[in-house]
């Protein structure tokens, strides 16, 4: 670490020269920095953890515009992919026929978007490889214009928007394993190619198309911004988050720590008012206990909403569950909901990550040519 701080060191005068405009943005949210009470309202008065991180954020804002100063340079007059989610990411789509034969994932490693998709590869046996795209210079996505994650790169097909993700892969999977049922090819076989058995698209008649899509709809548009808010809740959370998340990586000690400071301050103060943006009443635990309750609710007697098998539905809440998993927020949840039962049976089924493990200093796959 001494190594590489001292090589980071003469570079130092140009990246603060380079930077100002962002230290100057920075200051300004160091005021705003007041210690928060239990109840959500302001104190006037200063916290040691909030002024270390007002001062946190004028150090990583630094070295987060060097690095963005380095993405534009490397990739001057770099053609962009135009890229946009479809208008209704929930009904499947009329399927192509034509399996991938590989898939990278960009992704955040605790995006719960991110991990619904990786939920569902899991479960149906699909290989696949991430790129871990850094949360503030969205470097790994400069070939494209649509900078949020997850993107999918299969072959030179490439995908936004998580639930359409999911949907376009589930219709593929629908009709290979219809093909694989009529010619009676792959019996028993639990891999992507052979077609796994599941409740896909409320094929199961213990669950209907409309449920699940309602409850698709209901992860992405409460139940994730609940989660969210959560653990970005207090400034302890936020920053165990991003230190999670920078030690998945395979970035550089200096990346890391900018990614670390700049992104936890930010959505630390971001987190302070989700409640009020996203309509969250009440004690934000509180409102996560009853969410999860409300799906084990409309589960019931079912083992899953799906029925026998987990559908779409059950691997989005699963997914996003994932990707807290080990912070106080998912433990709490767990404890304090009726959530486990189901949880425990998802673990069973969905199995162990399908994700090929990169190894470090190797390329990912190369980002398809603009059409």
């Amino acid at each position: 670490m001494l190594r590489v701080l001292a090589q980071q060191l003469p570079k130092l005068p140009h990246v603060l020269k380079a930077s100002a405009p962002c230290i100057t943005q920075a200051s300004h949210l160091v005021p705003a920095a007041f210690s928060t009470s239990s109840s959500g309202s302001q104190q006037s008065t200063w916290s040691p953890s909030a002024a270390w991180a007002g001062a946190s954020l004028a150090v990583a804002a630094s070295a987060v515009a060097a690095a963005q100063s380095t993405v534009v340079q490397a990739d001057a007059g770099a053609p962009e992919q135009a890229l946009s989610p479809p208008a209704d990411p929930y009904t499947l789509p009329r399927p192509t026929g034509q399996l991938p034969s590989n898939i990278t994932l960009y992704q955040y490693e605790v995006c719960p978007f991110c991990c619904k998709v990786k939920a569902f590869l899991d479960y149906h046996k699909v290989p696949y490889s991430t790129v871990e795209v850094n949360p503030l210079t969205k470097g790994e996505l400069r070939w494209s214009s649509y900078r949020k994650v997850p993107v999918v790169q299969m072959g030179d097909e490439v995908l936004v928007d998580s639930s359409a993700i999911i949907s376009r892969l589930a219709a593929e999977l629908q009709a290979g394993s219809s093909s694989s049922s009529s010619d009676g090819s792959n019996k028993g076989s639990k891999s992507w190619f052979s077609g796994k058995s599941s409740s896909i698209g409320g094929s199961d008649s213990s669950s209907s198309a409309e449920e699940e899509r309602r409850w698709r709809q209901w992860v992405d548009e409460r139940f994730v911004k609940v989660m969210t808010a959560n653990i970005y809740r207090t400034w302890d959370e936020s920053w165990n988050t991003f230190s999670y998340m920078t030690q998945q990586s395979h970035w550089n000690w200096a990346v890391q720590q900018s990614v670390r400071l700049a992104g936890a301050v930010l959505m630390w103060k971001v987190g302070q008012g989700m409640p009020k943006k996203y309509n969250i009443e009440g004690d934000l635990r509180e409102a996560l206990y009853a969410d999860a309750n409300s799906f084990v609710a409309a589960v019931g007697n079912r083992q899953f909403l799906g029925g026998q098998q987990p559908n779409l539905a059950d691997l989005a809440v699963f997914g996003v569950l994932q990707a807290i998993r080990g912070t106080d927020t998912y433990n709490d949840v767990v404890m304090h909901s009726e959530i486990g039962p189901w949880l425990s049976r998802m673990v069973q089924v969905v199995g162990e990550s399908c994700e090929v493990k990169q190894v470090p200093g190797k390329e990912a796959l190369s980002p398809p040519a603009a059409a």
